[in-house]
């Protein structure tokens, strides 16, 4: 058996890292939810299924918010993508980059939402726009530093899933971080509200908090990578 190598980032820091991120997507899911228009950013599904609810009042905008979404965050994941490569193995400064640039983005989203009390059209898809960027590129960097548990951090039905599979084959051996990314977005959301409730403009804040805390959490540069 190959032996491992001391600088190896371990499964529970990992683990860390991903319950990080899932707390940052509920926040950031659920100011966009409620403040820019019953949006998702993270959970592009949800999106594309209100985007087929044609009878709902203001169906136009809501189309509008999903498509400027949709295509900003898959934007996000294939730049994020490219710049922490899977192969060769990527490096947990690159990794540390794009979460910076998470991080940056969501801040963009809370001076955009200072700018206006009730954002019009433009002010609001661009606020859309850079939330689901961030979500995607988050997505795009725990996807290259997973460690096997099947854990997704910006749409956890995949995670559901691994964990009712697992399960059903007489598995535990993920299902601790499972649960904690799935509670955790919770968390994330109820956060955000609380936060939204004492100012509307703190929802992006809290998924800022959270997508930094998962940097410091992220294994030293130098560590290989998964």
């Amino acid at each position: 058996m190959r032996a491992t190598s001391p600088t190896a980032p371990t499964p529970t820091r990992l683990s860390v890292v991903a319950v990080l991120l899932s707390f940052a997507t509920g926040a950031g899911d659920a100011f966009a939810f409620v403040q820019l228009g019953s949006v998702f950013t993270a959970n592009m599904t949800g999106s594309l299924i209100l985007s087929g609810l044609t009878s709902r009042p203001g169906y136009g905008a809501l189309v509008s918010g999903a498509a400027t979404a949709l295509g900003a965050f898959l934007i996000a994941v294939y730049l994020a993508s490219k710049a922490v490569p899977k192969h060769p193995a990527a490096r947990w400064s690159q990794i540390r980059a794009v979460l910076l640039a998470v991080v940056a983005l969501d801040l963009v989203v809370l001076i955009l939402r200072s700018v206006h009390s009730t954002p019009g059209t433009t002010l609001r898809l661009l606020m859309l726009a850079a939330s689901a960027a961030a979500m995607g590129a988050q997505t795009a960097a725990a996807k290259r530093s997973a460690h096997g548990a099947g854990v997704t951090t910006t749409f956890v039905t995949g995670t559901l899933t691994s964990l009712a599979q697992d399960a059903a084959d007489g598995s535990t051996r993920h299902a601790g971080v499972r649960l904690a990314v799935v509670v955790t977005l919770v968390l994330g959301a109820l956060a955000a509200s609380g936060a939204m409730a004492i100012d509307a403009r703190l929802g992006p804040a809290v998924a800022a908090v959270g997508a930094a805390a998962a940097i410091l959490a992220l294994p030293r540069a130098g560590s290989p990578a998964p």
